[in-house]
């Protein structure tokens, strides 16, 4: 099973499973191609191509995104909340980072070019992905499990 969920700071809404396919669409999804650990470059390409700055690593995001897709898969559930009803900003903030701004969730995808299209074929997660304030990125995988968080960098 395939599952995205997609949160912000200004909507924080429930996950719920969105099919990465819609039929109903005139569009043809688009394909991300690339090397597995190429996470900063997929999502960079993505936002060059809309005209936006790149995305940089921070090690306490991506400390942060890991803990949130090893509680998920240790516990058995695909939320932005965690069980523990933290959100992404106060996950962020227990790892040094202030300026939280977006989080990306996927299950089943089984490489990083894989959910980067799945992604960019959701218009909440694309609209994540292209945040103009969005200056930093932590990446989280435990097994299929995926968890993108967006910083400002502030």
């Amino acid at each position: 099973m395939i599952r995205l969920g997609a949160a912000m700071v200004l909507a924080l809404a429930a996950c719920q499973p969105v099919p990465t396919q819609q039929s109903s669409s005139p569009v043809a999804p688009k394909q991300v191609v690339a090397q597995q650990g190429q996470m900063g470059a997929l999502l960079n390409s993505q936002r060059s191509a809309q005209g936006l700055g790149p995305l940089v690593e921070d090690a306490a995001l991506s400390r942060s995104a890991r803990a949130h897709a090893q509680d998920m898969v240790t516990n058995g559930y695909f939320a932005n909340q965690g069980l523990n009803g933290s959100t992404f900003v106060q996950r962020a903030r227990g790892t040094g980072y202030t300026c939280a701004a977006a989080e990306n969730l996927a299950e089943g995808q089984r490489t990083e070019a894989a959910v980067v299209t799945a992604w960019m074929n959701s218009s909440g997660h694309r609209r994540n992905i292209l945040l103009r304030e969005a200056t930093e990125f932590g990446i989280g995988r435990v097994d299929n499990m995926w968890v993108l968080v967006l910083g400002r960098g502030c």
